[in-house]
């Protein structure tokens, strides 16, 4: 089986340890307004796929990737350092709950674990799919903590979940001010959400994407958003 998966500008090897390329968090780099932002936070890295995803939209950009799982930093690790965007990614192995920095972060991106902790847990990935480590109270607080004053925060999560993680951010002041709602077939019911938050209340921008026309057939607003990282 082939390990590796090949983008345009760069390929993410994958091990069966750490949770592999998936649509959720090729959507989530691609929809992130990174544009002018000059310091990124990734949180909970795991391939390094959003670090790289967001090193080719914004050159300019400078992030440094977490991820509490060791064999996810490593191979973070050597996904970056592989690429010709190794000089804009720092991969660190540690925890969210203890990171600290030195500089604010202008924007913070996490593809965080869907599900929550429970005795069926996912047998390869249980702390990337599962809340072991990771809380929406936890991010949003230490989130406070470094991001910049105009910051962004963005997050991709199940729609399941809209109601709790837009709560827990404004008891930490983060407001929404973009929603994007999809779904993975035209006319198909909702099921992620990408938002993205500032502590900063605005009107609320909404939009919908869906990833196929028809199975197997990319939609044309799913292909455009995407056109610059698939092959």
């Amino acid at each position: 089986m082939n390990n590796c998966f090949k983008f345009k500008k760069f390929t993410i090897k994958q091990e069966n340890s750490v949770f592999k390329v998936g649509t959720d968090g090729v959507l989530l780099g691609c929809l992130a307004n990174i544009s002018n932002a000059y310091n990124l936070l990734d949180v909970g890295t795991g391939t390094g796929l959003l670090s790289l995803i967001s090193a080719q939209r914004n050159p300019s950009i400078s992030i440094i990737a977490i991820d509490s799982e060791v064999e996810a930093a490593s191979l973070a690790k050597e996904n970056c350092s592989k690429s010709s965007f190794s000089k804009n990614i720092r991969v660190i192995h540690e925890d969210l709950n203890n990171y600290s920095s030195d500089f604010p972060f202008d924007y913070i991106i996490c593809n965080p674990p869907f599900f929550k902790t429970s005795k069926q847990l996912h047998q390869k990935h249980p702390v990337a799919r599962h809340q072991i480590k990771f809380s929406y109270d936890l991010l949003f607080t230490k989130a406070k903590e470094i991001i910049a004053k105009n910051g962004k925060l963005g997050l991709i999560f199940p729609i399941d979940g809209e109601k709790e993680v837009l709560s827990k951010g404004e008891s930490n002041h983060f407001y929404p001010e973009r929603m994007v709602y999809i779904s993975g077939i035209k006319n198909g019911r909702f099921k992620r959400i990408f938002t993205e938050f500032s502590l900063n209340k605005k009107e609320i921008l909404t939009d919908s994407i869906y990833i196929e026309e028809s199975p197997r057939v990319w939609s044309s607003k799913y292909k455009n958003l995407t056109t610059d990282f698939y092959l």
